[in-house]
């Protein structure tokens, strides 16, 4: 299932000496709607992690969620 898209920003960073990249972090509505996930990723040369946090205790337990998207475990 596709989540709703609350919050999105990109913040420029200078780098560590690869070159400048950006910090994207993206805000969805869990699926249940009673809490947030988080997607932040460091988009800068060398430093390429992303991380998926849910607020929500009985989503994070219940669901397996990427970016924007949601799946029942």
């Amino acid at each position: 299932m596709n989540l709703e898209l609350i919050d999105s920003s990109s913040t420029p960073h200078p780098g560590y000496g690869a070159g400048s990249g950006r910090i994207i972090r993206e805000e969805f509505k869990c699926p249940c709607g009673k809490g947030v996930v988080i997607y932040e990723k460091d988009d800068i040369p060398g430093f390429r992690e992303s991380d998926v946090s849910c607020d929500c205790k009985d989503c994070d337990e219940k669901y397996k969620i990427i970016r924007g998207m949601a799946s029942e475990k």
